[in-house]
């Protein structure tokens, strides 16, 4: 045996090595966690990357957008005006030319006149709209700028607006061309730049951040997996130790049981497999018992009158009998065959008890004529006197009337075999919600309590002085105990020694009979 378990254990733990639920469970964790994981952060990089490059969207559509005087060239297509237009540059009405009222020169941008500081110089937008005409040349009089895409200007010649993404001096831009329009038609081709490097640092970041993360998500979720799903699977561990200490005969043993989930459930489920192979292994255990013990008495029982027979023969025939000696030997061997013949009418019996055959063309019975004539097969013997209370006089048996017979038959006869002259027996018969109930009650030497359980066994004696010639083969209880089963009733026995004993059986009631 303990080679058997040594070698489950062996067998189970390269099981659990090569794929035990453990591992998988953990496997497949951080696989879902790693495809969720990317998969969010694909769409957070998709949504990040579309927020900002909508931002760089307005922006550039926003610098494209026409100035308030849409007929008028940009202002940076002007030209500056003749000095000699300028509202300051003449002489005022006391003569001062170009200066202040105290008659220094006028600052633009001075409000008082006078030597104020210059204003501050302003530095031009390397990525501010350049303006261009239908043949792609700058009209930006102060600064002449080629195009950041010049075959974005052509389109936009012909009325297309384009967006473009281009590299200059390793610079990336995103490019809006737009065409200018007046009075329905194109006058000219405006084109706005936005710097691309912040935002493809911020989704360079952002990557860099993701990329991070996922593999420490994945790294403490494989962890903290490992972790409880070791906690979890300890009980299943606990519970195949258990099941593997469990050997062939030794269904006494249970699984610990522990919690209120899926595994309690399964500890339970399994501890109540293993109480009906208990069960099973108990009743296996006593049927080949019993078994046994069967063949040994059946031996014993055909055994004795075989004896019997072949010795008055043998003697008969060894010598020169008179005819008082050969009806004396015959007698003798009569008698022995009546009961190997009553032997073998039981056990033919029992046979079709086991083979379902008991119990078939029921009809309703007069609980009375059952009783009397069961009572009257007996009473041709020289015991007590049985006495017969039926309480309604109107109770009705469903079954099989020679079955029936025979079970009180049996049941009148072992209570008058184990009853002295003077007792009685008495059989009392009433009906109770829907069970027909019949007691036996003897006024015998009892039976002891430790024989109880085991009555209706067959062959089977309370004591030596039930056997021959006092007591029967042991199957007069087995007999009724088929024959009451087979009506689907239920028989019980009740006795203390010295006290007598009774029988309790119970029918069910005609109106519910099974067929």
């Amino acid at each position: 045996m303990s080679f058997e378990r040594a070698g489950r254990n062996k067998s189970h733990g390269r099981l659990a090595r090569r794929g035990s639920v453990r591992t998988q469970v953990i496997v497949w964790n951080i696989v879902t966690l790693a495809i969720l994981l990317v998969a969010l952060g694909v769409v957070i990089r998709y949504t990040v990357r579309s927020f900002l490059m909508s931002s760089v969207e307005r922006e550039l559509k926003h610098r494209v957008q026409p100035p308030p005087d849409h007929g008028r060239p940009p202002p940076g297509l002007q030209r500056n005006a003749p000095r000699d237009h300028r509202p300051n540059d003449g002489p005022d009405q006391q003569g001062n030319t170009g200066g202040g009222g105290d008659g220094r020169p006028r600052r633009e941008g001075d409000p008082h006149g006078g030597e104020g500081p210059p204003p501050p110089r302003r530095e031009r937008d390397p990525y501010a709209p350049r303006f261009f005409d239908l043949k792609g040349k700058s009209r930006d009089n102060n600064v002449v700028a080629p195009a950041w895409d010049s075959d974005a200007v052509s389109l936009a010649a012909t009325g297309k607006r384009t967006e473009s993404d281009i590299e200059i001096n390793d610079e990336p831009l995103r490019v809006l061309t737009a065409p200018m329009i007046q009075d329905g038609n194109v006058f000219g081709v405006v084109q706005a730049a936005y710097r691309l490097t912040e935002v493809y640092q911020v989704l360079a970041g952002l990557d860099a951040a993701l990329l991070t993360l996922i593999p420490v998500g994945l790294l403490c979720a494989g962890l903290a997996g490992a972790a409880l799903t070791g906690r979890v699977l300890k009980r299943v561990r606990d519970m195949t130790t258990s099941a593997g200490e469990i050997g062939t005969s030794e269904f006494s043993e249970r699984l610990p049981v522990s919690g209120n989930d899926e595994f309690s459930e399964l500890a339970v489920t399994f501890n109540g497999l293993l109480g009906r192979l208990e069960s099973s292994f108990t009743q296996q255990k006593r049927l080949l018992e019993q078994q046994r013990r069967f063949t040994a008495d059946a031996s014993h029982e055909l055994k004795t009158p075989l004896t019997i027979i072949k010795g008055t023969t043998s003697m008969a025939l060894s010598g020169s009998p008179d005819v008082a000696e050969c009806r004396d030997s015959l007698q003798e061997i009569d008698t022995a065959a009546n009961t190997m013949s009553q032997l073998v009418q039981d056990l033919l019996l029992l046979a079709k008890s086991d083979g379902g055959q008991l119990g078939v063309n029921r009809i309703e019975l007069l609980s009375r004529e059952v009783f009397e004539r069961a009572a009257a097969s007996v009473r041709c013997k020289d015991f007590a006197p049985i006495i017969l209370k039926i309480e309604d006089e109107s109770q009705t048996l469903v079954g099989n009337e020679n079955e029936l017979v025979r079970l009180f038959t049996n049941l009148f006869d072992n209570a008058l075999r184990h009853t002295p002259p003077e007792g009685k027996i008495t059989l009392r018969c009433w009906s109770e919600e829907l069970l027909t109930r019949i007691s036996i009650t003897d006024t015998g030497c009892g039976i002891a309590s430790e024989h109880l359980s085991h009555l209706g066994e067959r062959f089977y004696r309370a004591d030596a002085s039930r056997s021959r010639p006092s007591g029967g083969t042991g199957l007069g209880l087995s007999i009724c105990k088929s024959i009451v089963e087979a009506h689907n009733g239920a028989i019980r026995f009740d006795s203390e020694e010295g006290s007598g004993t009774t029988v309790h059986i119970s029918f069910p009631h005609a109106s519910y009979r099974v067929a």
